[in-house]
């Protein structure tokens, strides 16, 4: 394969106050072999984002009912006739680095832009922004919150609120964070605190809560009877209901209805049994758990084609480590906790606790792809540069289909 060609392609979410995803930010990186003059021009690098976005995997594919964010570089500015005319372009918001060249034509060629039906976003926004004299010429503000103080975001915002624009706050890295943001009042919120989950104080236990760790707990277990799990789903009628309507749903196209749960026991097996009633039990935790849902829902599935690829058995029990991975976000509690009430085996608990063994290296193969980081994406045991790519596109039109299975069961 040329040199040329060697690139992945992620996303991250963007998500409301309410945790609800609301676009995704397409991620670019090329190799590190290649020649960084020609192939990291802002201009190829956009360009074959946007390639893959419109042409190879399909906006549809990639954010189902959200818009997607792409960089725009200013090549691409300033000649906005090769911009792409297409039926989605309501959906696409051109992200303005902050490094752009500001002038008049800058200021014209914007104009032309949202004319043709594209929105804009000033990426990178921060206090005393050079971009400030194009407010008037934007859509969206991504304000870099990284390093500032909340006072001094107090008054960005402050500055903003004169202008119709909605603002991002970005680069959130905790929790704590993104709540201290919320009471700012930010419109949308991206960063860390999502994809790389911080290990949260442990609440006391609902009565839900009891039931859902029980039947996790339960599910995970391989000494676990059917008999055991059919009598533990049916104490709650709702959910019996939610697994029926879910085998049902298109994206499993059973050539049979199934109407009762012992039917979807017995037709599923075991282990699609574990993925399924995972999937709806921890999905209906939280509106931080939906925000969370399309991300795991990725990576435990591409965590199951990997490991089926490299041979590893069972590769579903590779589903469960992916799932697994996300579960402190979920439930707010930290993953030892969690992990300390599961019978798991000591390769899964040694990966998820301590990094250790190939599952670990497997998992931390999922999470390089996530963050589109090439440079260690490709030097990494288990990456090949044909079937990854093609494995993390599966498991992303997979994630999409369930994820909308799973809301259409509610």
């Amino acid at each position: 394969m040329d040199v040329k060609d060697l690139f992945c392609i992620a996303r991250q979410a963007i998500c409301d106050q309410y945790l609800q995803v609301r676009a995704y930010e397409l991620l670019y990186r090329a190799s590190h072999q290649a020649d960084h003059a020609e192939i990291m021009d802002p201009h190829e690098a956009t360009a074959r984002v946007t390639a893959l976005a419109l042409l190879d995997y399909g906006v549809d594919k990639i954010a189902p009912n959200q818009q997607i964010y792409i960089n725009l570089s200013s090549h691409w500015i300033k000649h906005s006739e090769l911009l792409p005319v297409t039926r989605i372009k309501d959906r696409v918001v051109l992200q303005v680095p902050s490094n752009i060249q500001i002038d008049d034509h800058l200021i014209a060629s914007l104009r032309r832009i949202r004319q043709k039906g594209f929105q804009i976003a000033l990426d990178d926004y921060c206090a005393t922004d050079p971009r400030h004299c194009l407010l008037a010429d934007v859509d969206i503000v991504i304000v870099e919150v990284k390093d500032q103080s909340l006072q001094v975001l107090e008054q960005i915002l402050e500055e903003l609120s004169q202008y119709p624009v909605k603002t991002i706050a970005e680069k959130i890295e905790n929790w704590t964070q993104f709540n201290q943001l919320k009471v700012l009042g930010f419109d949308l919120y991206q960063g860390y605190f999502l994809s790389r989950p911080e290990t949260l104080e442990q609440t006391k236990h609902s009565n839900n809560r009891l039931v859902m760790t029980r039947l996790l707990t339960m599910l995970l277990d391989d000494r676990s009877s059917i008999d055991q799990i059919e009598n533990l789903i049916t104490q709650e009628p709702s959910l019996s209901y939610r697994l029926i309507k879910f085998i049902n749903s298109p994206v499993y196209r059973l050539p049979n209805r199934i109407d009762s749960l012992h039917q979807a026991i017995v037709y599923m097996g075991m282990e699609t049994l574990r993925t399924l009633v995972s999937i709806l039990v921890w999905s209906r935790n939280s509106h931080k758990a939906y925000a969370v849902l399309p991300l795991l829902l990725t990576r435990a599935k591409a965590c199951e084609l990997i490991a089926k690829q490299q041979g590893f058995a069972p590769a579903d029990r590779y589903f469960t480590l992916g799932f697994l991975s996300l579960l402190d976000v979920a439930l707010d509690q930290p993953l030892n906790t969690l992990i300390a009430e599961m019978s798991l085996s000591t390769e899964m608990e040694q990966a998820l606790l301590e990094d250790k063994g190939p599952a670990a290296s497997l998992l931390n193969l999922i999470r390089l792809w996530e963050r589109a980081d090439w440079e260690l994406l490709q030097n990494h045991p288990m990456y090949d540069s044909q079937t990854t790519p093609q494995l993390m596109l599966q498991a992303l039109e997979w994630a999409n289909n369930t994820e909308q299975a799973v809301r259409d069961s509610e």
